[in-house]
């Protein structure tokens, strides 16, 4: 069972300035028992700064030391600057509770992409989840989660996030909207198809019988 002192509540602030191909939206921050946050969050499964990081934490740890091995402990130890670890069941996303499996949560107002997974933990950037619909940031979370459960394939957990989302209950055919208007704008790469693409993929395993 998480620790009372623990549990993190979600609640809506004024509203913040937003990248420009983000759709203006209320901010929400996350106020653990002793100490408040802004939390915000999206879908890249490793930035830049965070691969650097691993590699840095990687070789800190030894040669001995495989990847799974690191830990979220291990990883707000050398981030510092504000991160802390949120336990299993204690994580309210716009007034959701979220869970992956029983992993923990990283919240880095650091980290430079709205959400990362890593073998054991998923993390969040503070600074960007508040920026999206509240079921875009749900879908968001699964998308990551997604990683954790199906491998690093991006298509694959595009539609893992969705169809959890419809099976949870908490992802309507406004909800696949929402999420198409979010993606639309991106631009694809080595990992990601372009935003129309992922879109129309979001859209088909929304609509599919067979569950990834």
């Amino acid at each position: 069972m998480p620790h009372e002192g623990r549990s993190i509540i979600l609640r809506p602030i004024v509203a913040l300035s937003v990248s420009p191909i983000l759709p203006p939206v209320g901010a929400w921050v996350i106020v653990p028992a002793v100490r408040a946050l802004t939390m915000m969050t999206e879908l890249a499964l490793r930035s830049r700064f965070l691969v650097a990081l691993l590699a840095i934490l990687s070789l800190l740890a030894g040669p001995s030391v495989r990847a799974e091995e690191l830990s979220a402990d291990d990883y707000v130890a050398h981030v510092g600057k504000g991160a802390y670890i949120v336990e299993y069941g204690e994580l309210l996303l716009a007034n959701r509770r979220m869970t992956c499996g029983k992993r923990p949560v990283v919240v880095d107002p650091n980290l430079d992409d709205y959400a990362a997974a890593y073998p054991g933990f998923l993390i969040l950037n503070p600074a960007k989840i508040g920026q999206v619909e509240p079921v875009v940031a749900w879908w968001i979370f699964k998308h990551e989660c997604a990683h954790q459960f199906r491998g690093p394939d991006e298509e694959t957990a595009d539609c893992w996030a969705v169809q959890r989302g419809r099976a949870e209950g908490w992802l309507k055919p406004e909800g696949i909207e929402q999420i198409c208007t979010f993606i639309r704008p991106a631009e694809g790469d080595s990992m990601h198809f372009g935003g129309s693409q992922r879109c129309a993929i979001v859209r088909r395993c929304f609509g599919a019988k067979l569950l990834h």
